[in-house]
């Protein structure tokens, strides 16, 4: 199979090392040359420790710059910071083929959708499949040609704001048996942990961040004080998965089906999983756990609750807190709850 990916950050590599092994044939395009030359000077090959496993993968092509160029695929995965869907909306098409399914990895909260809207803007007969994972594949850390993945989630729910074509569904499952496919767009599009996981204990240890000080993000980021704040917000996101009918996938299950975690509370959960054990701190608050996942993850939940008039006073209070504390106003610039929700469906694309 032809696979293109675009992106070459941590979970980019991390995919194609596993599509590689696997016998796939991978092209990979990122934006800039600079984070491809360690790799482009070890002949396309990336050196992977896939949890104590080692071994190399070469990839078919590396490309880099605009226009995007991949050679045709059979299907495309966009693994880049999500703040990245509505730039590569607008410059995709003309250059890839509306045939080729994408896959967004993840859309964080409604990436599809701001993904779509944009292509549009530039071309309105453009209609690529446009699919959107609730989570990244791999725990996964990437340094110049070598690449950590410290571990594998059991299962990653996608879905579409179209039906997904059942040819399209067994591609996924034949790449990648892990992804479960989800009929339910706001099931995926809400159920973002990294929205919750990420921003919300980088902001409150900027201190130890702006010291220069190193500590192991899940486990002594996440105290059991800022576990308890992270449940209530995602007890309000509850709230709002009710309000629309569709299934709340708690932190804590979420935990449980993924990593095998163990414990009543999220704190505990999280101090259990094997994968989070060896993965650092943002160095700095100007970090995609903030920069990227506040206005593409918990911000358009936020949205999605003032829309639907759902309370949500500690996602609110957040929020408002970021924003002032870090000089910008987040909320205005985030994702919004799609205007063109009529309380059944989205449209077909």
């Amino acid at each position: 199979m032809r696979i293109g990916i675009i992106g070459g950050g941590n979970g980019g590599l991390a995919l194609g090392a596993i599509l590689i092994r696997n016998g796939h044939s991978v092209n990979l395009w990122n934006r800039s040359e600079d984070r491809m030359r360690p790799i482009l000077k070890a002949d396309n090959t990336i050196e992977v420790n896939d949890e104590g496993n080692e071994y190399c993968a070469k990839f078919e092509n590396i490309r880099w710059g605009y226009p995007i160029s991949l050679s045709e695929p059979d299907i495309i995965f966009v693994i880049t910071p999500s703040i990245a869907h509505e730039d590569l909306g607008r410059k995709i098409p003309g250059h890839i083929s509306s045939k080729i399914p994408i896959v967004l990895m993840p859309g964080r909260t409604y990436g599809s959708y701001a993904f779509l809207k944009n292509a549009q803007l530039v071309d309105s007969s453009f209609t690529s499949l446009c699919i959107e994972t609730q989570t990244l594949l791999h725990a996964c850390r990437a340094q110049g040609n070598r690449v950590m993945i410290y571990g594998t989630k059991k299962n990653a729910k996608y879905a579409a704001l179209q039906e997904i074509p059942l040819t399209v569904r067994e591609l996924m499952s034949s790449l990648l048996p892990q992804m479960e496919y989800c009929e339910s767009y706001f099931e995926v599009a809400l159920n973002n942990v990294g929205a919750f996981f990420h921003p919300i204990p980088t902001i409150l240890n900027s201190g130890w961040i702006e010291s220069g000080s190193v500590f192991k993000h899940y486990i002594q980021g996440i105290s059991p004080r800022i576990a308890d704040y992270i449940q209530r917000m995602d007890d309000e996101k509850g709230l709002i998965c009710s309000q629309l009918g569709v299934k709340h996938v708690s932190l804590v299950d979420w935990l449980r089906t993924e990593y095998a975690a163990v414990g009543n509370s999220l704190y505990d959960c999280l101090q259990s999983v094997k994968a989070y054990q060896e993965i650092t701190s943002a160095p700095s608050l100007d970090h995609r756990y903030v920069y990227d996942d506040l206005p593409t993850g918990l911000v358009p939940i936020y949205k999605t609750a003032l829309a639907l008039d759902v309370k949500v006073p500690t996602i609110e209070a957040f929020l408002k807190f970021a924003c002032s504390f870090l000089g910008k106003d987040y909320i205005a610039a985030g994702r919004d709850f799609p205007k063109e929700y009529d309380k059944r469906k989205f449209p077909r694309y």
